[in-house]
């Protein structure tokens, strides 16, 4: 049929990781995508971040879903780049990056959409980054996933993590860096204002 995804065991490999993806979504699997897994892209069934044990601060974030996200439909707030290291041994530069993330459960709304639960606003920071590829930044910078994969079998000289910016609408992005902290964590709003004791400041 016309149009069709391929189906055929010698499909070129850089087709099936979509093909499945777009396959798994359609029976159903959305709701665990947003839940920090997408079949096809990093293996059948494996988290969409392969390193959060090795982000320091991670647990601010797995102690608010019980699990690491895969931030599908998070927007970046800002970014922001240093050039000066911020860490003494480091060399810089420093990426850091504000985005709202959320939890989207499997109950249904009032108007027919899924309802959006544990809002927060996540501050990461990348250091000794290198390679850096932006575009795009808008307006509003809506991600499809945020990729941050452990690299060191590589054996590149101060380069640990591959950092992938995956864009639904907006900034897309990839680099390289030595260290990923996730800085803090902070709840929100569902406009993403912080809240403190449940009251937007």
């Amino acid at each position: 049929m016309e149009g069709a995804l391929p189906d055929r065991a010698d499909d070129p490999a850089e087709h099936r990781p979509t093909q499945n993806l777009l396959r798994w979504m359609n029976f159903g699997g959305l709701y665990d995508c947003l839940h920090g897994e997408l079949p096809g892209v990093q293996g059948e069934g494996q988290l969409l971040m392969d390193a959060a044990e090795r982000i320091e601060g991670a647990d601010k974030l797995t102690s608010v879903f019980g699990y690491w996200p895969s931030f599908h439909d998070a927007e970046i707030v800002w970014l922001r780049l240093d050039r000066r290291p911020v860490l003494e041994g480091l060399y810089g530069p420093t990426l850091e990056a504000l985005i709202h993330t959320f939890e989207m459960t499997s109950e249904v709304g009032r108007d027919g959409s899924y309802v959006l639960r544990h809002h927060v606003l996540a501050h990461f920071r990348f250091h000794d980054v290198t390679g850096l590829e932006l575009e795009h930044f808008n307006h509003q910078n809506v991600l499809f996933g945020l990729s941050i994969t452990d690299i060191r079998d590589r054996q590149m000289e101060m380069i640990d993590f591959e950092v992938t910016l995956s864009s639904s609408f907006g900034l897309s992005g990839l680099f390289y860096c030595k260290r990923a902290e996730l800085m803090e964590v902070t709840p929100c709003s569902e406009d993403a204002k912080p809240l403190v004791d449940g009251i937007e400041r």
